[in-house]
């Protein structure tokens, strides 16, 4: 009997032991799988911020007036809601810093009434983004000079690659995307003498390809233009954006932003 009773105990103390050793292999699983996921702020995607509107629709619909933009800088501000950059947004993540407060800034092509508009307002908010330039525009009409951009870098606004052209990823050659994606990111570098922590792709679009050759460019965030263009599994290279309307009113842009703050959702880093 005193052998049974032995042999019972070792059983429930072994019995324990693998319970144990189970729930910290769960808690060890879990904790990896937090550290290789996040959850991304809300992105926001502007294009123009000009005092005239464009004739035609889609570029009107792509321009945000001054007023407009100041309006949702203090409505944020009032909010305590940070308007923060790309940089800023990699930054907080790589130290583990919080993100359930905070909007990214995002402006794509380099046009100039950022640099006349956007800019001034950033400034007077203390506010930071990111400026998405398509390098073979710089200089020519409606777009950025290469002054004014060094101009912004020395002002610690976040410079970001978006192509030598705005041209379609994803109906490439490996070639043709390398050259796109690359030589727009070291066009940058060694221009602006900055790091540059994200791509904006055009017109939203890639492929797998794409994904692979901007992780060889030591690229940690990557953006699209909506949902719609994801690759499962989401991932840091593909993150959507929402795009910010011309005709929106405040109410609208404040729905938008609360929806996204309570809707986040997990992507793998």
């Amino acid at each position: 009997m005193r052998y049974r009773a032995l042999f019972f105990i070792a059983l429930i103390v072994a019995a324990a032991v693998s319970t144990a050793s189970g729930i910290a292999s769960q808690r060890a699983a879990a904790r990896r799988t937090t550290a290789n996921t996040f959850a991304p702020p809300p992105i926001l995607m502007y294009h123009r911020v000009d005092r005239t509107s464009p004739d035609d629709k889609i570029s009107r619909d792509l321009t945000v007036t001054p007023s407009q933009f100041k309006e949702q800088l203090a409505y944020l501000k009032a909010y305590r809601i940070a308007a923060i950059s790309m940089a800023d947004f990699e930054d907080r993540l790589a130290h583990g810093r919080p993100l359930n407060r905070a909007v990214v800034l995002t402006f794509d092509d380099g046009y100039a009434d950022q640099y006349w508009y956007a800019v001034p307002l950033l400034r007077k908010f203390r506010d930071d983004a990111t400026f998405y330039i398509i390098t073979g525009e710089l200089d020519k009409p409606r777009h950025l000079t290469w002054s004014e951009l060094r101009t912004m870098a020395r002002d610690h606004m976040d410079i970001a690659a978006h192509g030598v052209k705005h041209d379609d990823l994803a109906l490439m050659s490996d070639a043709q995307q390398r050259y796109q994606i690359g030589k727009s990111i070291d066009i940058l570098r060694g221009a602006l003498h900055t790091p540059i922590e994200s791509y904006a792709y055009p017109s939203g679009r890639f492929n797998l390809e794409t994904l692979a050759i901007v992780r060889s460019e030591r690229i940690p965030l990557a953006v699209t233009t909506d949902r719609t263009n994801v690759i499962p599994p989401e991932n840091s290279l593909e993150l959507p954006r929402i795009r910010v309307h011309g005709g929106w009113r405040l109410r609208d842009f404040e729905k938008s932003i609360q929806g996204a703050l309570v809707t986040r959702h997990v992507v793998l880093r």
